[in-house]
């Protein structure tokens, strides 16, 4: 899965990449990742992602990190949350 791209990409950097999608591509205020939010979730139930975004978003995870989500990670509760799918993302790099 390397595809000639940093595999020692740290859950800092791809959660900062995160970040950055959902303020470019999505339109999510920045002041969402400040780290005195009692909570990061920002997909599903707190609605700043709509199903269509959400997939639009997983899609380019998927391609910018040489991925592939599965039902396996659908599934996961951490999926909905910036950290959680920070988390998975180095996971599924580091196998």
């Amino acid at each position: 899965m390397d595809d000639g791209k940093n595999v020692n990409i740290s859950k800092r950097d791809i959660r900062k990449e995160i970040e950055n999608l959902l303020y470019i591509r999505f339109g999510i205020p920045e002041d969402c990742f400040t780290s005195d939010m009692p909570h990061d979730a920002f997909f599903g139930e707190h609605g700043l992602l709509s199903p269509r975004k959400l997939t639009y978003l997983s899609y380019m995870l998927e391609t910018q990190y040489g991925i592939q989500f599965s039902e396996k990670e659908y599934d996961n509760p951490r999926f909905y949350s910036l950290s959680g799918l920070s988390e998975i993302i180095s996971e599924m790099r580091e196998e």
